[in-house]
């Protein structure tokens, strides 16, 4: 699991552990929450370890794999969640701030599938993490966004070419969640307010709703679901739903 000591990527190590497996929880910056995440699951029975690395480099992502080959005979599941991004106008972001998200967020995403298929054996599930706004233009979301339609892409790849291998391919797909990071995006409560108001289910997301649908691909029951992108996100990419106040 990359990125999976807070946030989204905590809901998701969670729910992957309540599911049975032993998590590997990559992280990069996030010292401190992936301590507190792997004392969280250990007093609650699962099995857990950590493993520092940045998949933003290919040399980290060698050695984040080896230190998982060292320690076990295969591979069963990938989660790829680790994302970066800074947020601004396209007039604004800097070549540094397109080539950070580049490479985590695209390259990253390829670099950790193709060492963990190495390690699968036929069975194998990589799971890729995405956004609605690869898709829909969300203000100051550009780089992020852009490298995750190229994920989205690269996803259908991967699952006609991993096929073969007996390994499955997809990629979860959230709309807004109410997390630290969109508040850094949305300015005020009148952009969440908004976005409530246009949600069918009428509230936003949490990093637990996308948690549920990650564990629904990694899952058997998923079987054949191969190379799609499936969206949660409460209907609100549902372009003919009005606003819950205008009806």
């Amino acid at each position: 699991m990359t990125g999976g000591a807070k946030g989204i990527g905590r809901s998701v190590t969670d729910r992957i552990a309540r599911l049975g497996a032993h998590v590997i929880i990559n992280y990069c910056h996030a010292e401190e929450a992936a301590k507190e995440t792997e004392e969280e699951l250990l007093g609650r029975g699962a099995s857990v370890e950590l493993i520092r690395s940045s998949v933003a480099r290919e040399k980290s992502v060698r050695h984040l794999f080896e230190q998982v080959a060292n320690r076990w005979p295969a591979l069963d599941i990938l989660v790829n969640n680790a994302a970066s991004g800074a947020f601004g106008s396209i007039r604004t972001l800097t070549e540094k701030d397109w080539t950070r998200a580049v490479d985590t967020n695209l390259y990253g995403t390829l670099r950790c599938s193709r060492s963990a298929a190495a390690m699968m054996h036929r069975g194998g599930v990589i799971c890729n993490l995405s956004s609605t706004g690869a898709h829909n233009t969300v203000p100051g979301y550009a780089a992020v966004g852009t490298t995750k339609a190229a994920v989205e892409a690269l996803t259908r790849y991967l699952a006609d070419e991993f096929a073969p291998l007996g390994i499955r391919v997809n990629c979860a797909s959230a709309g807004p969640l109410d997390t630290p990071a969109l508040s850094a995006l949305a300015a005020g409560d009148s952009v969440h307010d908004s976005l409530v108001a246009r949600t069918p289910a009428a509230r936003l997301g949490k990093g637990e709703d996308l948690a549920r649908l990650v564990g629904f691909l990694v899952s058997p029951e998923s079987d054949w679901i191969r190379g799609q992108t499936v969206v949660a996100d409460g209907g609100l990419t549902l372009s003919s739903w009005p606003a819950r106040d205008s009806r």
